[in-house]
């Protein structure tokens, strides 16, 4: 994590960051990759206000919460205590107690700016880019099944190799009240945020931090030995087991593995037992997305870049009119997943433009020609400023624009122009009023390259 966050500058300590064309590029390119995949699973797309009521940003948690304490609070002029939102579910709750006539199953992605004066680490500054989906209304397993074919698809066509790791919270509290016995609300609630550190925290670690809970050495071991099984094993294991979380933990696993049974998704999972996702809302499957060789440019990179669960009891909280609204989302880390690609990518800039047609004293008649290269549906600027061939030229290597037309009068009284690969260094000669032929042959070099 740190040794990759030295490579790319010094993005992470600024509170936030500016993205210039080459980099915005990538990013508005994620989104174009999400969004129809979104929409294809049924989500349709929904805006929430960035400031809110102080009162509404802090009615899932009591006072002195990490949240609170990391929320953006500010005043309007009749002196009311406002904020700006720090993540994209409370807004989301907002929208549903606020619409009740919304029909349910109700499905949503919403793609905004959040703000929190928290630490900043890869891929999240002060303020930053949250991708949510959610679907409220819905109970069977059937929901987070659809997630995790949605998940490998999208990260599928975003090029990244990922790696789904899965648990279910009703599994993992079962097991840790069967070795420890009942617990309070809080203590259990400290040892799931511990348990969640397994794969983080040495072992030393862990039995230190155990032992502060008054968890023995013996019950930390018989602890460690069920959250080092797979899930086959695990589950002979608790095959005889008489406590009802445990039961109903592996029956939603077993339900999920059945839906998937098959496809490529399944392929992508792997059972983690300890996972918990840090946070108490998740009441059911909980997942998390990693590249699958947690390395990128070289570096070690064992850093979520995406992830889920079913939290039933949030929205029904907060709407509180005695309906259930079990809810299940996800988010798509935008900004990490923005950092991996860049990296990937950093060799060469991309261009919005497909062709830059360069006037040489033909200003009116480029710009007709530009028009209809336009309207045939390719991307052109003009060069507009009156130059040397060789600096508009050079403009467009910097801005690695990957095809160039050079139109004179000599090109005008002969009807036909070369298209220069900036690349390859090629020219193809077409005539002008054929700007078909000349889009298809750039979306086809395009391709190939």
């Amino acid at each position: 994590h740190r040794s990759v966050s030295r490579g790319l500058g010094d993005v992470y300590k600024r509170q936030t960051y500016d993205y210039l064309p080459d980099k915005q590029i990538i990013r508005e390119q994620i989104k174009s990759v999400l969004q129809p995949i979104f929409i294809k699973y049924g989500f349709a797309p929904i805006e929430t206000p960035v400031i809110c009521t102080y009162d509404l940003l802090a009615s899932k948690y009591s006072e002195g919460a990490d949240i609170l304490n990391e929320m953006y609070k500010l005043s309007d002029q009749g002196k009311r205590k406002l904020g700006l939102r720090y993540d994209l579910t409370i807004t989301f709750s907002k929208l549903v107690s606020s619409n009740p006539n919304i029909t349910l199953p109700f499905k949503r992605y919403e793609i905004g700016r959040v703000y929190r004066d928290g630490p900043v680490k890869l891929g999240r500054c002060r303020e930053f880019t949250q991708c949510d989906v959610d679907v409220v209304g819905v109970k069977s397993i059937m929901a987070e099944a659809e997630y995790m074919m949605m998940t490998n698809e999208a990260y599928k066509k975003l090029g990244l190799d990922v790696e789904i790791e899965f648990n279910n919270r009703k599994l993992l509290s079962g097991i840790i009240i069967s070795v420890l016995g009942e617990l309070s609300d809080e203590k259990l609630r400290k040892c799931i945020m511990l348990i969640d550190k397994f794969a983080k925290l040495t072992r030393e670690e862990l039995i230190e931090e155990f032992y502060k809970l008054d968890v023995s050495t013996k019950q930390f071991e018989e602890l460690i030995d069920y959250f080092s099984l797979n899930y086959a094993d695990l589950k002979k294991k608790l095959a005889n087991s008489k406590n009802n979380l445990i039961i109903q933990g592996l029956a939603e696993i077993d339900e999920l593995y059945m839906y998937l049974e098959g496809t490529d998704a399944v392929e992508r999972m792997r059972f983690a037992p300890y996972l918990a996702r840090g946070i108490d809302v998740y009441t059911g499957m909980v997942w998390e997305v990693f590249l699958k060789d947690r390395q990128i440019a070289g570096k070690d990179f064992n850093v979520s870049i995406g992830g889920g669960g079913r939290y039933d009891n949030i929205i029904t909280t907060f709407i509180d009119d005695g309906t259930e609204y079990p809810a299940v989302g996800m988010s798509f880390g935008l900004d990490v997943i923005y950092e991996i690609l860049a990296l990937k990518d950093s060799k060469e800039k991309t261009s919005v433009v497909d062709i830059f047609v360069i006037p040489l004293g033909t200003e009116k008649k480029s710009f007709e020609f530009a028009s209809k290269l336009r309207n045939a549906g390719l991307k052109v600027e003009i060069d507009k400023n009156v130059k040397k061939l060789k600096k508009s030229m050079t403009y467009a290597n910097k801005m690695n624009i990957p095809f160039v037309i050079i139109l004179g009068e000599d090109e005008i009284t002969k009807g036909s122009v070369q298209l220069k690969n900036m690349k390859t260094g090629g020219n193809t000669k077409f005539y002008i009023d054929n700007v078909m032929e000349i889009k298809n042959f750039v979306l086809q070099e395009s391709s190939a390259q």
